[in-house]
């Protein structure tokens, strides 16, 4: 078997092998050292910490909402109105 050229991979691709090979230790601390080079948020205080991580549940709700919504239309079985009443709006 070849040898695979993390390296080379952008950083989509290399979390994505990541994902579908969780043992490759080589390939985690490669994809773990990329992220590391990315810009990041600054945390000064408990509250910031609190209002970051919030945000981002919000965002991944919204993300799922989303997405459940275009399943549903894309099979034209689930109607707006039904989903309202599952999630009980």
């Amino acid at each position: 078997m070849s040898k695979l050229n993390f390296e080379a991979m952008s950083r989509e691709e290399l979390r994505e092998y990541v994902r579908r090979h969780p043992k490759d230790q080589t390939a985690f601390y490669i994809y773990m050292d990329s992220l590391q080079n990315l810009p990041g948020i600054e945390i000064t205080s408990m509250e910031q910490l609190a209002q970051v991580i919030e945000a981002k549940l919000d965002e991944a709700d919204i993300k799922d909402a989303l997405d459940t919504l275009e399943e549903g239309r894309k099979s034209g079985t689930t109607s707006l109105e039904q989903f309202k009443k599952q999630l009980g709006l």
